[in-house]
Order: C-alpha cells, then sequence, then structure tokens
C-alpha cells in the first residue's frame, strides 16, 4: 500500500509517513476545509442609553482562547435545536455589557450568521455578508419597586 500500512509499525517508511500524514493533518480526513462548511454565528448588541445614544458592541474576551470559546458557543447555539438555551445563554452575555455599562436603559442582542461568498462570488469580488436570526431584547430601566435587573 502507499502509505505502508501493510508494513511493521516499526518500519522507517511507515513511521515516517504516520509522522507526516499527522503533522500534514491528513490523518484525520476533512475538517477545516471541509466542503458544505456551515456559516459562523455573530452575536452585536445595540445598547440604547437614556439621552437616546445607541451604540454597538460584540461580546469582549480577555484573550484569543476567550475569544475562540464564545465563537464555538455561539456557533452551537446558533443551530435551532438549542433555541430555549440560545436566549438564556444571550441573557447572560448581555448581562455582561449592563455590567460595563450600568447606565444604559435597553439592550437588544442581535444573533446573526456571517455568509461567506461561493468561490466565484470571492473571485469577483463579493465579501461576507451578514444574515439575521434572532433578536432579544433586554429592558434594564428601573422599575417603580427599585431594583435593576433584565
Amino acid at each position: 500500500m502507499v502509505v505502508g500500512q501493510t508494513l511493521p509499525l516499526s518500519h522507517p517508511l511507515r513511521r515516517g509517513t504516520a509522522a507526516y500524514l499527522n503533522l500534514a493533518g491528513i490523518e484525520a480526513g476533512y475538517g477545516f476545509f471541509a466542503p458544505n462548511v456551515s456559516n459562523s454565528c455573530k452575536l452585536v448588541f445595540e445598547l440604547h442609553f437614556p439621552d437616546g445614544r445607541v451604540t454597538y458592541e460584540v461580546p469582549s474576551v480577555s484573550s484569543e482562547a476567550s475569544g475562540l470559546r464564545v465563537a464555538t458557543l455561539l456557533d452551537k447555539i446558533g443551530r435551532p435545536q438549542y433555541a430555549p438555551l440560545r436566549k438564556v445563554v444571550v441573557k447572560m452575555l448581555t448581562q455582561s455589557v449592563w455590567h460595563d455599562h450600568p447606565d444604559v436603559e435597553t439592550i437588544r442582542a442581535v444573533f446573526g450568521s456571517v455568509v461567506l461568498p461561493d468561490i466565484e462570488g470571492f473571485e469577483q469580488g463579493e465579501r461576507e455578508s451578514n444574515e439575521f436570526l434572532f433578536a432579544y431584547d433586554f429592558d434594564f430601566r428601573e422599575p417603580a419597586g427599585g431594583g435593576r435587573s433584565p
């Protein structure tokens, strides 16, 4: 066989081929470059202040590793089977934004998908676009009895 699978485990050709396949990531099959890779999800917070100002933020992270975890979380909860969980997770992320901006009145969390162009579109200069999926509104105005919480 070409990759040496029939050779003994200690054979230098088999070991060299195995090392190359592992280092190149070829032994894992399709992964990042698989056909029909789904779009990634995106979350944007629209902050509404008492003076009428509106600003936009994305979830903030403290490291690249945290950013990867948040991106993976968003991709997971963006799937249809996670609908009940999605609102809870988005609410938790919204709470952290509210803690950074305690004077905000309402926050709209807009959940969407980043759509990448196909090869032909990319070659013609098309760039990514955003597709709206869900929006959640959270009110942080103080109720008549006091205390603020969405």
